[in-house]
């Protein structure tokens, strides 16, 4: 009888509790929290966002309040920018962070020197703290790895440099069958990627204890003769991790490049399937996979600081939730290293193992980040010895290119117009530089496509590319499949071995030309080039009519990249971005 009073009675305390727990629940809900944003290099956006998902969880109070933190992806140059007040630079207040994380230091010591000579939207830059930290390695296909001894035998920068000179290329490592050395790096004015690696090579070739403005001259020749094996360069990585992927899918994950530099975070992910493509996806694992080789004697890492901002909406009791926070993900790294990130001094994770890909415990020389002098000069000579490149511009001038762009006023012929002209003030004046124009058939001519200059040294036809460029008229329908034969039929018969050959193909709509409307035998022919002279096609899908698949698929066959300018606003954007490759 006791028992079965006292059922009700647990029955009437549980309600209350529920009910109390509810009652707090809501509370907690009308509470206002403190809101933070932070501003995050685009690799560690997921680990992060588990991180903040777990802050909101922990009940962690500051100032007797919840706090909430919100992520935004930026890249860091562009955000060093923004932060220092740089003209152009993207801006939003509503947007403005508490915290900034980039990839490297480099941009934080390159905040703090711009700041320090005239203070941009942030008043001053303090300590930061490492959140995790990835080297940066040379990911090679495996079986080009292990020819050089990988994972057992120390490889350098110097071991590459010499397979680059090498005529014989992989023939003098026993494997002729693999062509020359080539090589994958994306563009350091640009990437933090590149830019760290080109650091790391100099150092290395300097044979100096550390590297300084006046040992930088006597690399030049070293380091030419390592870029003069680059196949082409880039903003991001996604274009060599797409193309390998397709290339080791394909049975040819040795015929396109030997290696390239990445983080060694991207090449556990990429040999688990996840391709760091835009956007990443996940596929199955590579039947090609990576190896991460650590360059014996210079091996650099990316250390992915974060700070507190000092700036005027960074409020005493903002700065506290801030600094809550960064002690928050210290205490919870390992949301970092069980992703195939390191720790901040280095230490790996359970992903970091042979059979993954990677050396857990890596033996090489470590190179420091440089100072902003140093970084200056690096990026200076690697402007004078870059492999240079001989362009083609070919514009799609057929009828839709006359439709109005609302948002502009103007048509998208006048915008094509205004990105292409830029193209020779984003090269060097000994790159070389064309144009043609392509649409139906043109005037009295028997093709499509009409040369309106032949490549020339920039330095020798910048203004007339200009005022031909200015000169375009729309008319007539796309000869697409045509005109992308001829154009690479053209540069393929001028091909210099020490330059980039490319075309930048800018279209707006599906190929209508009956006499050329052959995919399948265009695809077959661009996928047949000789590897050590391809010709890559740089496709812009421009407008919403533009045949994107298409022109993605052009741009596989040869192993370049496909960029989207649909939306017509952008062209100038993404023009820019296109030419990172060179």
């Amino acid at each position: 009888m006791r028992a079965r009073r006292l059922i009700p009675l647990l029955a009437a305390a549980v309600a209350v509790i529920v009910v109390v727990s509810l009652m707090i629940t809501a509370v907690m809900r009308q509470e206002k929290c403190i809101e933070l944003r932070m501003w995050t290099s685009e690799e560690k956006f997921v680990q992060l966002k588990d991180l903040t998902d777990g802050y909101g969880r922990s009940g962690r109070r500051v100032a007797d309040r919840c706090v909430s933190v919100q992520l935004t992806i930026n890249d860091s140059r562009g955000a060093y920018q923004a932060l220092a007040g740089q003209p152009g630079a993207t801006w939003s207040d509503a947007e403005r962070p508490d915290i900034w994380s980039p990839s490297s230091s480099v941009w934080v010591e390159r905040l703090r020197a711009s700041v320090a000579e005239r203070p941009g939207r942030v008043t001053g830059v303090g300590a930061a703290r490492s959140l995790a930290t990835t080297p940066v390695v040379i990911a090679m296909p495996q079986p080009m790895a292990r020819a050089l001894g990988w994972p057992e035998t120390p490889i350098g920068w110097r071991d590459l440099l010499a397979l680059a000179r090498d005529p014989n290329g992989w023939g003098a490592k026993g494997h002729p069958e693999w062509g020359r050395f080539r090589f994958g790096k994306t563009n350091p004015l640009e990437s933090t990627t590149g830019l760290l690696a080109t650091v790391a090579s100099a150092s290395a070739l300097s044979g100096a204890p550390s590297l300084t403005t006046d040992t930088l001259p006597g690399v030049a020749g070293d380091l030419r003769d390592l870029e003069l094996a680059t196949v082409h360069y880039g903003s991001q990585p996604h274009a060599f991790l797409g193309n390998l992927y397709n290339a080791a899918q394909e049975d040819d994950g040795l015929g396109y490049i030997s290696a390239v530099a990445l983080e060694e975070k991207v090449v556990l992910d990429y040999n688990q399937g996840t391709i760091l493509d835009d956007p990443p996806r996940q596929e199955t694992a590579p039947r090609q996979p990576l190896a991460a080789v650590f360059p014996s004697d210079g091996t650099i890492v990316q250390d992915h600081p974060a700070l507190v901002l000092d700036a005027a909406w960074v409020t005493p009791e903002r700065r506290l939730a801030a600094e809550d926070f960064l002690a928050f993900a210290g205490e919870n790294a390992e949301m970092f290293t069980d992703a195939g990130f390191r720790d901040a001094e280095g230490k790996p994770g359970t992903p970091h193992t042979t059979e993954a890909g990677t050396v857990p415990t890596p033996v090489y020389q470590p190179v420091r980040t440089p100072d902003i002098g140093v970084i200056d000069g690096v990026t200076e000579l690697w402007e004078q010895t870059r492999r240079r490149a001989d362009v083609l511009v070919v514009m799609d001038t057929s009828a839709s290119m006359n439709t109005m762009v609302e948002a502009a006023g103007r048509s998208k012929l006048a915008l094509a117009r205004s990105a292409a002209a830029q193209v020779p003030r984003h090269l060097t004046a000994d790159d070389r530089v064309g144009l043609w124009e392509f649409s139906g058939e043109l005037g009295a001519g028997p093709t499509p496509w009409r040369p309106l200059l032949a490549p020339g040294p920039v330095a020798d036809v910048s203004g007339e590319f200009g005022s031909e460029v200015q000169a375009l008229r729309a008319a007539g329908p796309t000869a697409l499949y045509a005109t992308t034969r001829a154009a690479v039929r053209e540069m393929t018969a001028r091909a210099d071995p020490d330059r980039i050959s490319a075309v930048i193909l800018i279209s707006d709509g599906e190929n209508e030309y009956p006499a050329d409307d052959n995919l399948e035998t265009l695809l077959t022919g661009l996928s047949e080039q000789d590897p050590d002279r391809a010709v890559r096609v740089f496709t812009i899908a421009y407008g919403e009519e533009a045949d994107a698949v298409t022109l993605g698929k052009i741009s596989a066959a040869t192993r370049a990249l496909s960029y989207d300018a649909t939306d017509p606003i952008t062209i100038e954007a993404v023009m820019r971005d296109v030419l990172s490759n060179f």
